[in-house]
């Protein structure tokens, strides 16, 4: 219960975080974060006793929340491709058919099983019956091969990390893939044992399904927070940056800079690209020599631009 709410805790902070941070930018992992935080946030027991027998008494809570765990799987795969340059149209393509083939299973093994009423252990009551575990075992393989997946992309990208903000997130959604994978073969295990009548496997595997479970959701949500961090504080420097450049180069462009007319802009990077291009109009018609000094200046400032 305390770490369910704790991960909850987490999650509608991540959420609130990264809807702000990725103001007027894309906002995948927002969602993400917004689809695990619903998933959780339903599973908090208290929570969880109260609601379902508002919409039937018989876990339609639990589908509902396992099914936003699909769609936030889908979506965390998608947006941590994107966000380390590895998004392809195949894989969105391969993620969209595989929610949704996964999704219209969950949904009919839900609907075919003879469900308890509201319990929040439902698949140890309901563990015995075939289509618990053809139920359990659907989403498990999504979410643990989606996790896997994850984490091996973020291998794949250790070497491009820009800040060790992105390395530690890199390695924090490495861990949580590793652990998700884990968790994967842990739950099939226990889904089969519960079937065939093997309880002393089920709890055996208890420890490990505990562990993993969590382990798992805290390794991923604190990644995707630091890789947005991260982003956003490699733009900061960039910024900060090409503004100080801008800052430098006004005396020079006074001096040497030839008039464009460049239309108005208020993006910083723009308006020193055009400083810069001015700045070497200038020099090759009027034929005057840079000092060291302002070569220099003029490096660091194309330096500045390459960055941002």
């Amino acid at each position: 219960m305390i770490l369910s709410v704790a991960q909850a805790v987490l999650l509608i902070a991540g959420t609130v975080a990264l809807f702000v941070l990725q103001r007027g930018n894309d906002r995948t992992l927002a969602v993400t974060f917004l689809l695990f935080s619903a998933t959780i946030v339903t599973n908090v027991d208290a929570l969880y006793r109260w609601a379902d027998p508002l919409v039937g008494g018989f876990n339609l809570v639990t589908v509902v929340s396992d099914c936003l765990m699909i769609a936030g799987t889908s979506t965390l795969l998608w947006g941590v491709a994107k966000a380390v340059g590895a998004a392809r149209p195949w894989l969105r393509n391969a993620i969209v058919v595989t929610c949704a083939v996964v999704g219209v299973v969950v949904i009919t093994a839900f609907t075919v099983l003879d469900k308890p009423p509201t319990t929040t252990t439902f698949m140890l009551d309901a563990g015995s019956y075939p289509a618990a575990a053809v139920y359990s075992i659907a989403q498990t393989l999504y979410l643990g091969v989606a996790l896997g997946a994850t984490g091996l992309i973020c291998v794949l990208r250790l070497r491009e990390a820009r800040t060790t903000t992105d390395l530690v997130g890199l390695w924090l959604l490495v861990g949580g893939g590793v652990l998700g994978v884990v968790r994967m073969v842990v739950v099939v295990v226990m889904d089969l044992a519960h079937v065939t009548g093997h309880d002393t496997v089920t709890a055996a595997l208890a420890l490990p399904y505990d562990v993993t479970t969590p382990g798992a959701v805290l390794c991923v949500a604190s990644g995707m927070l630091l890789l947005v961090v991260g982003h956003r504080a490699w733009r900061a420097r960039g910024d900060r940056r090409v503004r100080a450049a801008l800052r430098r180069l006004e005396p020079l462009h006074e001096r040497l800079g030839a008039d464009n007319a460049y239309p108005r802009t208020a993006d910083p990077a723009t308006r020193l690209s055009r400083l810069i291009v001015e700045i070497n109009d200038g020099v090759r018609s009027s034929r005057a020599a840079l000092t060291e000094a302002e070569r220099a200046v003029l490096a660091d400032a194309e330096a500045a631009l390459d960055a941002a």
